[in-house]
């Protein structure tokens, strides 16, 4: 057992991470961009340490290797032509991002060396195919240089689990101190690039179908209602005026118009929900279990509440629907996290990071 324990969830908004260090949870969260840095810059960087005395470790960059190929993380990836986390497998930069978040608490905590456990939520697809791979490249992993500093990594515990399984054993804890019996649980992540439908039969991880992830997020809903709009789907101003319910929209390129949201909304949102309706009836109609509970998850999932409880009020007879509200506040708490979104962001991180705890008696 580790002294410090951290759980990281590889979101497409965000990467998102849990840190426990015995006496705390605290809450990380960086942009999720990957991008190559040329040798050319780290030495004007270094150069620039020199002359100005802030050089490397002035930015979030990650070598895996001393003198190998480095990765900027982060903010620090804007600008440079990136590995982009829309369109890769979240596997397939996996390493990289998880190691940037052990650099970044190494960095804060000015640790040359960590020694920790790690746990990693996978999109379910990508659990079944590359666990074996992601696995095999953290604990073959014995140091690396982030922020221009070497540090030794000693990772006691590796648990890589698939997406949702923080918040179904959040509920199974949740569960056993109410004395409540076990059940089954049908989790649905409304992500920002995924939607996620996962089974837990008697709260035992998915094992096939009709689990499974569709690149049907919140992603698709931006692509709707950005047409004929002077952006592109993924503009922060568009994103943030529709998070924030705003009735318009303007955009730095012509700041003295203004774009009305409401009437796009409507029609994005009726085209959008009877898509995401479609498939949620494919995969319901497969679960062969009489009575379940289903898990509300994800940021965008609040953005549809009134779809998504109109559409289970029809299934009262088969399930019942909870919108996680008392790990809302869990997270709120423990977390110092303010805003829901973030919240239900947070929560199948914090699921995990409780769960390490929980296991590994910490």
């Amino acid at each position: 057992m580790a002294q410090h324990q951290c759980f990281v969830d590889l979101g497409s908004s965000s990467t998102k991470a849990v840190f426990n260090d015995g006496t705390a949870l605290t809450a990380f969260q960086c942009p999720p961009w990957v991008a190559d840095v040329p040798a050319s810059e780290l030495d004007i960087l270094a150069a620039q340490g020199q002359l100005m005395g802030s050089g490397l470790e002035s930015i979030q960059y990650i070598q895996l290797a001393e003198n190998g190929p480095a990765y900027a993380l982060g903010t620090d990836a804007q600008g440079r032509p990136s590995k982009k986390t829309s369109v890769l497998p979240k596997s397939a930069l996996a390493h990289y991002r998880v190691l940037g978040v052990i650099g970044e608490i190494a960095y804060q905590n000015d640790w040359d060396t960590c020694r920790l456990d790690v746990g990693v939520a996978l999109p379910f697809n990508e659990y079944l195919t590359d666990y074996n791979r992601l696995l095999s490249e953290l604990d073959e992993q014995q140091s690396f240089v982030y922020r221009n500093r070497e540090i030794a990594l000693e990772l006691v515990q590796i648990k890589i689990l698939p997406e949702a399984a923080g918040l179904v054993q959040w509920r199974k804890v949740e569960m056993a101190q109410r004395r409540e019996p076990m059940r089954t649980f049908v989790v649905i992540m409304f992500g920002h690039r995924d939607l996620s439908f996962l089974l837990f039969r008697q709260g035992k991880p998915p094992q096939g179908e009709p689990s499974g992830t569709e690149r049907l997020g919140y992603q698709r809903f931006l692509m709707t209602i950005s047409q004929d709009l002077p952006c592109d789907s993924d503009d922060p101003f568009l994103y943030d005026a529709l998070i924030r319910g705003a009735d318009q929209v303007a955009f730095p390129s012509r700041p003295s118009v203004t774009y009305p949201l409401a009437e796009r909304r409507q029609r994005a949102t009726a085209y959008y929900w009877d898509t995401v309706r479609h498939r949620l009836d494919e995969w319901l109609a497969a679960v062969d279990v009489t009575h379940y509970e289903v898990l509300i998850s994800g940021g965008a999932g609040a953005q549809f509440r009134p779809q998504i409880t109109a559409y289970f009020q029809q299934r009262a007879a088969f399930c019942t629907v909870n919108w996680l509200e008392e790990l809302k506040v869990e997270v709120a708490q423990n977390l110092n996290i303010p805003l829901e979104i973030d919240q239900l962001r947070f929560g199948d991180c914090y699921g995990g990071a409780k769960w390490m705890a929980l296991k590994f008696q910490k």
